[in-house]
C-alpha cells in the first residue's frame, strides 16, 4: 500500500533542499517536457548578472506558490500528499497565499503528471483518496495533455496505439462506439479497442492501422480494406461474395466480364 503522508501543521525544508529540488524539476521540464503543453514553473535565475551564485534564501525568495507546490510533491514522491500539507507549505513561504493552494490545477490544467482524487495510481491496484495528491512522474506529462495534442495533431503523429487512439477520441473509426462503454450489439460488453488493419493484405504498422471496437474487428475480419475513417473502399477477401444472394453474385461476375474484356483491349 501507497504511504500517506498525514497532515502536520507544517512541513519544513531547508532553502537548500528546496533549491535542489527547484532544480530537478527545472532539469525534467527542459529535457522531458518542454515539447509538450506543460505549463512550466516560474524561471528564476541562480546566478546574479556577475555569474556568482546567488544565495539559497534569495532563490527560495522568488518561488511562487505553483513552484514550491511542485517541490513539496518532488519531496514526497510516491506518497499520497494532502492539500492541507502543501497549502501549510507554500503559505510558510508565501503567507499572505490563500490557504488553499488548488494543486490539483497542476495536473488538470497546467499539465503535470499529477494524480488528483480518484485517479488511478500507475502499476497499482490503488486510487488517489479524497483530499490528496500524487506526483507520478517529472518525465512524462498528464495523460490528458498527451491525448488533447494527439487529438490536435491527428493520426500521423501517433507512433503507438494509444496514440493513435487518441487521435479518434477514443472511439471506433468504423462505428464511432467509445471506448470502456457498453456495446448492445456484442452482448453489452464493455468495448475496447483493437488494433484494426486499413489493408489487411500488407503488415499491421501503426500507419496500416484504425481502431475498432471488438464487434467491427470480429465482423469485418480480413474483407476489406478500410481508408483511414474507417470506411470501407476496396474488397480484400473475395469469399465474402459467396455470403451475397445469387443476383447479386451474378451481377458482379458480368461486371467483372466487362472489365476484363475492357483490359483485354487495351
Amino acid at each position: 500500500m501507497l504511504a500517506v503522508q498525514e497532515r502536520p501543521e507544517i512541513i519544513s525544508l531547508s532553502d537548500e533542499e528546496i533549491v535542489k529540488l527547484y532544480e530537478k524539476i527545472t532539469n525534467s521540464y527542459n529535457n522531458y517536457l518542454v515539447h509538450y503543453n506543460v505549463n512550466p514553473v516560474k524561471t528564476i535565475s541562480l546566478y546574479d548578472d556577475h555569474r556568482n551564485r546567488r544565495s539559497n534564501r534569495e532563490i527560495v525568495a522568488e518561488m511562487d506558490g505553483k513552484t514550491l507546490q511542485l517541490v513539496l510533491l518532488l519531496k514526497y514522491k510516491g506518497c499520497f500528499l494532502h492539500r492541507d500539507v502543501i497549502s501549510a507549505f507554500v503559505r510558510s513561504h508565501l503567507p499572505s497565499l490563500a490557504a488553499d493552494q488548488q494543486p490539483r490545477h497542476l495536473g488538470s490544467q497546467d499539465g503535470w503528471n499529477i494524480l488528483n482524487k480518484g485517479a488511478h495510481v500507475p502499476d497499482t491496484d490503488e486510487r488517489v483518496p479524497s483530499g490528496y495528491h500524487y506526483l507520478v512522474s517529472l518525465e512524462s506529462p498528464n495523460p490528458k495533455i498527451v491525448m488533447t495534442e494527439m487529438k490536435r495533431a491527428g493520426r500521423l503523429a501517433a507512433r503507438n496505439f494509444d496514440q493513435l487512439k487518441a487521435a479518434y477520441s477514443n472511439c471506433c473509426a468504423t462505428c464511432g462506439i467509445k471506448e470502456g462503454t457498453i456495446d448492445i450489439r456484442n452482448n453489452h460488453i464493455l468495448v475496447s479497442l483493437q488494433q484494426g488493419h486499413m489493408d489487411p493484405s500488407k503488415q499491421l504498422t501503426i500507419e496500416n492501422t484504425i481502431p475498432q471496437c471488438q464487434y467491427c474487428n470480429q465482423t469485418y475480419k480480413d474483407y476489406f480494406k478500410f481508408n483511414q475513417y474507417g470506411r470501407v473502399i476496396a474488397i480484400n477477401n473475395p469469399i465474402i461474395l459467396l455470403q451475397s444472394s445469387p443476383g447479386i453474385q451474378e451481377e458482379m461476375l458480368q461486371l467483372l466480364l466487362e472489365e476484363h474484356k475492357k483490359r483485354n483491349k487495351r
